[in-house]
């Protein structure tokens, strides 16, 4: 990779001092030990620290780059535990719901977007976290209806998760570890469907890779971190990593209000 790719003037300029990078670097490491937990939720702590100092377009990049690194090295220990026919249900509507995402960024306030997002990450983890679950039918139109949101909200932000997790955590028939791999192999999916889509648009750029290749080191270590410690998890109980996502999406979404 030639040097005037990590031109010094651009280097200075998407890290202006020292603390702001040890402050992304610690982020990045907590969000990327969040998703390997959980199997989602990496965009959601991103995306409001990143829009800080990014543009939209530019912070969705980088959040879907990082997340798809982590989304790729976890498919060996994923791959057999992942329900395809939940995958696929889910993932073709999804591919709808790009576009529109896109659209959404172009046209809408992006302040206006992420208050939004906070607002629906919080309240969704609020109302499961009193007791309310999500009993209604699951067939083709719920899954259409689902998969298309979380799309959109992929391409706008990179925080795809609610939806699923409103519709899916709920459910009884779907074990810790199957629902952790569904997340892991669906985003990888939507992620590399929504950067492709971004490619196209010709919305990727120097700074956004740059960006990536920095974060990558701390997301993997991350990764590492998180698979150990839903492994202890999975080991003491299943219910807790139910009872973490939701606190951890209330407790995300209330932040993200914040910014």
């Amino acid at each position: 990779m030639s040097l005037s790719f990590w031109s010094a003037d651009l280097w200075h300029q998407l890290f202006p001092s020292m603390p702001v990078l040890i402050l992304l670097s610690f982020c990045v490491l907590v969000a990327g030990t969040i998703r390997s937990f959980t199997g989602f939720g990496g965009g959601l702590i991103l995306a409001p620290l990143l829009s800080v100092f990014m543009t939209p377009a530019d912070m969705v990049v980088v959040v879907l780059l990082l997340n798809f690194l982590t989304s790729a090295q976890s498919l060996p220990s994923t791959w057999k535990t992942t329900d395809w026919r939940l995958v696929f249900s889910l993932s073709i509507p999804a591919l709808f719901g790009v576009p529109l995402g896109v659209w959404l960024i172009e046209w809408l306030d992006p302040n206006l977007i992420r208050r939004l997002i906070g607002v629906i990450v919080a309240g969704l983890a609020g109302i499961m976290l009193i007791g309310w679950k999500y009993s209604g039918p699951r067939g083709k139109v719920q899954d259409c209806v689902v998969g298309v949101t979380s799309g959109a909200l992929t391409a706008i932000a990179g925080v795809g998760g609610p939806p699923l997790v409103l519709y899916l955590l709920s459910a009884k028939e779907i074990s810790a570890t199957a629902l952790r791999s569904f997340f892991m192999m669906f985003f990888c999916f939507a992620q590399l469907a929504t950067l492709a889509y971004f490619l196209y648009q010709g919305m990727i750029n120097r700074s956004q890779l740059i960006y990536s290749l920095t974060f990558a080191p701390v997301y993997l270590v991350s990764t590492v971190l998180g698979t150990f410690l839903f492994k202890k998890a999975v080991k003491g109980s299943v219910d807790l990593i139910k009872r973490f996502t939701l606190w951890f999406l209330l407790v995300i979404g209330i932040a993200t209000l914040a910014f």
